[in-house]
């Protein structure tokens, strides 16, 4: 199936934490990959999030311009909740949808938010630039491939770059926090995540692929940031998923 990819980042990222990803993904799948930030942060620094991901959605899609191509959507963590609530509530937008280490209210607090990663999240506003990103891509990343060094000083020249307020960071937590698993969604969607996840458990996507009868594929070691991790393995799964067309959704 011939489709382009709009890409959506998580919790307080912003498009250019994708690093290579989206050029891996457009080389391998040969597509065009589009990437847009969420309200409050990236290019919209300057604005306010708001409190709910519908309005989040509502935001972003009122910038997307997805006449007269075919698209496929793909989020990750808080993009995830975005891109769940965008494929139910407008149905006819995407052709396909990607979910990569999401959560929802159909989780207990305790898979949604690992307890490995509550000293990240609560010590972020008392570290400098580097410190708060280095924390983060080592909670984030499990691969001895990822220079975390080099990662953490680029993330954090894109946060002195366009730093969010402090209050879209509170809202953006405050809508993730209140996202309610849609019941139903019609888009043929595709849930990936990874076991090794030490800050959202894997058992959380298990329950969206469960609720919404959408096939499942976890990497063994991988951390939250699967693109970043391993993006071939992610291209693989994708690529394996539109070449069967799978009909049953599979647990494992």
């Amino acid at each position: 199936m011939s489709t382009n990819w709009l890409l959506l980042r998580g919790l307080t990222r912003e498009q250019r934490h994708w690093e290579q990803f989206p050029a891996t993904l457009a080389e391998r799948l040969d597509a065009k990959v589009t990437c847009i930030d969420s309200p409050g942060f990236g290019t919209e620094s300057a604005r306010l999030c708001p409190r709910t991901i519908a309005a989040v959605t509502d935001d972003i899609r009122a910038r997307f311009d997805n006449h007269c191509e075919h698209w496929s959507l793909l989020g990750i963590s808080f993009g995830g909740m975005v891109a769940l609530d965008w494929m139910a509530r407008y149905p006819n937008d995407f052709q396909r949808g990607v979910v990569i280490n999401s959560s929802s209210g159909a989780s207990p607090f305790w898979h949604r938010v690992r307890p490995a990663g509550v000293p990240s999240l609560l010590l972020q506003r008392f570290r400098s630039d580097y410190a708060q990103e280095r924390a983060v891509v080592e909670i984030s990343s499990n691969s001895p491939h990822v220079d975390k060094t080099a990662i953490a000083r680029r993330w954090a020249d894109y946060l002195a770059d366009r730093r969010p307020s402090h209050n879209s960071v509170v809202n953006q937590a405050i809508a993730s926090s209140r996202f309610t698993l849609p019941d139903h969604v019609a888009t043929p969607l595709l849930i990936l995540s990874s076991r090794a996840d030490r800050l959202v458990s894997f058992r959380a996507s298990q329950t969206i692929a469960a609720r919404l009868q959408a096939p499942i594929r976890l990497h063994d070691n991988a951390g939250h940031d699967l693109p970043l991790d391993d993006a071939d393995w992610i291209c693989d799964r994708i690529s394996e998923w539109f070449s069967t067309s799978e009909s049953e959704p599979s647990f494992h």
